[in-house]
C-alpha cells in the first residue's frame, strides 16, 4: 500500500488511500463500460480484451493485499463476512472476466457476430462493475475513519498498518 499523507490523522490516510484505489478502479470500469457501446470491429474487441486483463490483473493484487494486509487485521475486532463473501464472488467474476477476455483477444474471423459478442461482453463488464462499486462501498464503510476510531486506537493503527 502507498499512502498519502495528506489527511491530517492516520485514520483518514487509510480511508483516502483505500479511496483512490477504489477512484481508478471505477473509471476504468466506466471506460470499458464506454468502449463496450463503441465496438466496431475486431480491433476494438482485442482493445477491450486487453484493458479487462488489466484491470483483472489490478483488481486482483488489490484484494491480495486487502486480504493479506489488511482485513484479517479488521476481522479480528469486527465482523467482515461480507467483505469476504464479496471477495470470493469477485474471485470467480474475474476468472470468468479473464477467460472472456482470452477469447475476445483469439477472435481473428471478420465474419464472427460482433454484435452477440457485444452483448456478452456489455452484460459482462456491467456484471463486474456492479459488484465492484457494490464491494468497494462495503469496503469504505468498514475503513472510513469513524468506524476504525471504534475499533484501534491511533497507536494501533500505527502498528497494524505500518503507517
Amino acid at each position: 500500500f502507498y499512502f498519502s499523507m495528506s489527511s491530517n490523522n492516520i485514520f483518514g490516510t487509510l480511508y483516502e488511500t483505500m479511496c483512490y484505489f477504489h477512484s481508478a478502479h471505477h473509471q476504468q470500469l466506466s471506460s470499458m463500460q464506454q468502449q463496450c457501446k463503441q465496438i466496431k470491429n475486431i480491433a476494438d474487441l482485442h482493445r477491450l480484451a486487453s484493458d479487462s486483463h488489466s484491470f483483472s490483473y489490478y483488481l486482483h493484487n488489490h484484494h491480495t493485499i486487502e486480504d493479506q494486509r489488511l482485513f484479517p487485521k479488521i476481522a479480528h475486532k469486527t465482523d467482515i463476512s461480507h467483505l469476504e463473501a464479496h471477495h470470493a464472488q469477485l474471485t470467480q467474476l474475474l476468472t470468468e472476466f479473464d477467460n472472456f477476455s482470452r477469447r475476445l483477444k483469439q477472435i481473428k474471423n471478420p465474419n464472427e457476430d460482433i454484435k452477440t459478442i457485444v452483448i456478452d461482453a456489455t452484460a459482462l463488464v456491467d456484471k463486474v462493475a456492479k459488484l465492484v462499486s457494490e464491494h468497494e462501498r462495503a469496503e469504505e464503510q468498514v475503513i472510513s475513519p469513524d468506524n476504525m476510531r471504534k475499533l484501534f486506537t491511533e497507536s494501533e493503527m500505527k502498528q497494524l498498518f505500518n503507517l
